[in-house]
């Protein structure tokens, strides 16, 4: 969505509803449960069931759903009673409730789990990849991180193995690269399986916009593709690079430096989250707030 059409969940006297960038409520609080908008449609909550509703606040899909996933390629992976299966964005089942978990599809293929093994179907329904992985990733940048009796390896959307099987942890491809554990700690691979950044951190993230998030000894900071530490290791924590700014946690207080290391607006939140169009969700005590990227709130936090 654009900027001018972005909205953010509120509660207010127990209740969500929406407001726009400036503070407005645009979607009265009516709903007993509700996640951002993703694609124009967001997923609130009546009754324990789950719905979508549209930007203008309409439900176009009645809540009638144990537990539904965001729309992702056309599709969302839903819930009824312990099964889960496919629905298009008029609310009609495309792809039949015979699963016991599934995933949102991730260049044209989702992932499923069938009895206790996991595999990828297409958006027919149709089984590409059997299910016989303990545990798997979805497909980015063209390959799939899947457990292979205990080591992780890649495979390609053929089910062909890419990578071999040898990292004790392998998370997703994101711009070229895929954070891997071997004994040695955590480091970074390249589509080849080539080691480009040493195994040498405790935790890490996915590379976004050039950056990835790192940890040593409990601090977190940032690294770019070099490997080079472009925000210090200092931190409690750290959130996502979002909107040029990055939540860190100091002495159990949030609050956000730039992607040069400056701190922009004082750690002072109890938690924080990325900016999402010029606005961050934080904390404060168990109320709810909104902040501008200045640290003005544009929503005081509130129950």
């Amino acid at each position: 969505m654009n900027k001018e059409k972005t909205l953010y969940p509120v509660l207010v006297n127990g209740k969500y509803g929406y407001i726009d960038n400036s503070g407005t409520i645009v979607i009265e609080p009516k709903y007993d449960y509700a996640e951002d908008f993703y694609v124009d449609l967001a997923i609130i909550g009546v009754k324990g069931q789950r719905g979508y509703i549209n930007t203008n606040g309409e439900i176009v899909i009645e809540p009638k759903f144990k537990e539904a996933n965001p729309f992702s390629e056309g599709l969302a992976a839903v819930q009824i009673g312990y099964k889960w299966g496919y629905i298009n964005e008029k609310g009609e089942e495309v792809i039949p409730f015979s699963f016991l978990d599934a995933y949102d599809f991730s260049e044209g293929l989702a992932l499923v789990q069938v009895g206790g093994k996991q595999g990828y179907i297409d958006k027919n329904g149709n089984m590409v990849i059997e299910p016989k992985y303990n545990y798997a990733h979805s497909f980015s940048d063209g390959l799939a991180a899947v457990d292979f009796e205990n080591k992780f390896g890649y495979i390609d959307r053929e089910g062909n193995v890419a990578i071999k099987p040898q990292y004790l942890i392998a998370l997703d491809f994101e711009e070229g690269l895929a954070a891997v554990e071997l004994k040695e700690g955590y480091g970074f691979i390249n589509k080849a399986g080539e080691i480009v950044i040493k195994p040498q951190f405790d935790e890490t993230d996915d590379f976004i916009n050039g950056y990835a998030a790192v940890c040593k000894e409990d601090k977190y900071g940032y690294i770019n593709k070099n490997g080079d530490i472009v925000i210090p290791i200092v931190y409690d924590d750290i959130d996502m690079l979002s909107g040029g700014l990055i939540a860190v946690s100091v002495n159990d207080k949030w609050g956000y430096v730039d992607i040069s290391g400056n701190m922009v607006i004082e750690p002072k939140f109890d938690e924080a989250f990325e900016f999402i169009d010029g606005l961050a969700f934080v904390e404060v005590g168990k109320k709810i707030g909104y902040i501008n990227k200045v640290g003005e709130y544009i929503w005081k936090p509130q129950k």
